[in-house]
């Protein structure tokens, strides 16, 4: 009998709560809509000629029919924003829009199993090798039914906080590794982070990366999820020649995923036999923060489920994160007056030598609004999230027909003077609250969402957060970020994240 089966013998079963899924509003007809006598789609401005043909004519935006690929989707978008206005057509099938109205409009018309664009070349992976898919690529009732199974273990406010030790003490060894790290290896060593830090999470334990005993798995391990994110990048900007043949860029990729889950099956059934030893000798408390363990715990799960759940967490909550904390430590160093801010409110919560825990985390205001900022300055993806609605919706006096690609532009509306004072300044107070609650600048509440909202928001959103919170944290407490480049806002391309095109040239200049 298998380590997980024997597990779940050993285990008692603990109440089950059942998260309860309502769409954000009732989905409306087109009736329900404020608006009377809306304008035809075909009337929404936008490119024209070949740009309109029939599901081609987006692609004569990008390479090689222009100069944009689809790391410059953001470059295509802002043109097109400024040529005809905060909504256009993108492609024949698709809209675009950055009016914060249009984009409350359409989360509270998302219906109760949002629809959005896949990853099609892991949607393919999944099928070919039937392999679970998890909640990035499922749909209707079967990501519902997911998703309400995982609900309360990773997107409660509390959900990071449980981690946060054993995540600390990943940040404090990066924080020694820094001392010692060379400019250029920066951008690696936040990747490792990144892995390292998600792994606490994932497996309760740590994988050794960052300590120096890296073993041939672990490397094999990194080698190829640098494989992974790079051909699916690839795979969103190609032709899907992948989804008719198996393509020698499939084959690789194929290869890469089958070794990335072959060591995330190694972890987990090194954690599973952990846990039932722990089991058999009664050491094992189920208050303990341990999200293998809590997901194995629910018989509504199969197997293949938690495994695939807990590996999609450890691949998904790699590369975003790594380079999201790279932008954030570029942003810090652009603005030394803005670090000092930080590291005097660092000293004022856990002093010279401490470390964020789970009580001086929910304090640290300004390091949360740095990092507000942050995503604000250089939103993590392209341009936000794209929905597809089940009934015909208005935004601003066009009908969209149901099943139309709605692009939210959410990084264009909070870059616009219209909502946003001065946007290309760096200014974390901003998002500050007053004693009466009151923010400094009153932004659409709908406008920085870079995890998403409602019921298909981010599940890892916390986690993210958190180790980008440590990591911040512990930098800043340790050291004074300097960069050689001199510009105030750096070039990006989305690869599929934010990521800076101009490598950071990073020095770190321990304190006194």
């Amino acid at each position: 009998m298998n380590t997980s089966k024997i597990f779940r013998q050993y285990v008692r079963h603990r109440p089950r709560f059942l998260y309860e899924y309502y769409s954000t509003a009732a989905t409306p007809q087109l009736s329900d809509i404020n608006t009377t006598n809306p304008k035809p789609f075909k009337d929404i401005p936008g490119p024209t000629g070949i740009y309109n043909l029939p599901k081609i004519g987006a692609m004569f935006l990008f390479k090689p029919f222009s100069k944009y690929g689809l790391e410059s989707i953001h470059e295509v978008s802002d043109n097109l924003n400024d040529k005809y206005g905060p909504i256009f057509r993108f492609g024949p099938g698709g809209v675009s829009t950055s009016d914060p109205k249009d984009i409350e409009q359409v989360y509270k018309n998302e219906g109760k199993y949002p629809v959005r664009p896949g990853l099609e070349l892991a949607s393919i992976y999944h099928e070919r090798s039937q392999k679970e898919k998890g909640l990035a690529l499922l749909e209707g009732e079967k990501w519902a039914e997911l998703r309400q199974k995982v609900q309360k273990v990773t997107v409660r406010p509390k959900s990071a906080l449980h981690y946060i030790e054993g995540q600390s003490g990943v940040a404090k060894d990066l924080v020694l590794l820094l001392k010692s790290t060379k400019p250029e290896d920066i951008r690696e060593l936040l990747f490792i982070y990144a892995i390292e830090s998600i792994a606490v999470v994932c497996f309760n334990k740590r994988l050794g990366i960052l300590g120096g005993h890296v073993t041939e798995d672990v490397k094999n391990y990194l080698e190829n999820m640098k494989v992974f994110f790079n051909l699916l990048d690839t795979g969103l900007s190609t032709f899907p020649l992948f989804k008719y043949y198996e393509t020698p860029m499939y084959k690789k990729f194929r290869d890469a995923v089958d070794k990335c889950y072959g060591f995330g099956k190694v972890k987990i059934e090194e954690s599973l036999g952990k846990a039932v030893e722990m089991t058999k000798d009664g050491t094992w408390n189920p208050e303990d923060p341990n999200l293998l363990m809590s997901l194995l715990t629910d018989d509504r799960l199969s197997i293949d489920q938690v495994t695939g759940l807990v590996l999609d967490l450890l691949i998904a909550g790699t590369d975003s994160t790594a380079k999201t904390l790279e932008v954030f430590l570029d942003c810090l160093a652009r603005h030394p007056d803005i670090q000092e801010t930080l590291h005097q409110e660092i000293l004022d919560h856990i002093g010279r030598h401490g470390d964020l825990t789970a009580e001086t985390l929910p304090n640290m205001k300004y390091l949360t609004a740095c990092l507000k900022e942050s995503f604000r300055m250089h939103y993590p993806v392209s341009m936000g999230a794209i929905r597809i609605l089940p009934n015909d919706i208005v935004l601003s006096g066009y009908h969209i027909p149901k099943g139309t690609s709605i692009f939210l532009n959410n990084r264009r509306m909070i870059k616009d003077p219209k909502y946003v004072k001065d946007p290309t300044v760096y200014r974390p107070e901003r998002w500050l609250r007053d004693q009466k609650g009151e923010k400094a600048e009153q932004i659409p509440s709908i406008g920085l969402i870079p995890f998403s909202i409602g019921v298909r928001n981010c599940v890892g959103r916390r986690f993210a957060e958190q180790e980008i919170y440590l990591a911040g944290a512990k930098i800043i407490q340790n050291f004074k970020i300097s960069t050689n480049h001199n510009s105030a806002e750096p070039k990006v391309a989305y690869t599929p994240f934010c990521t800076l095109t101009d490598q950071p040239m990073l020095t770190f200049e321990e304190r006194i």
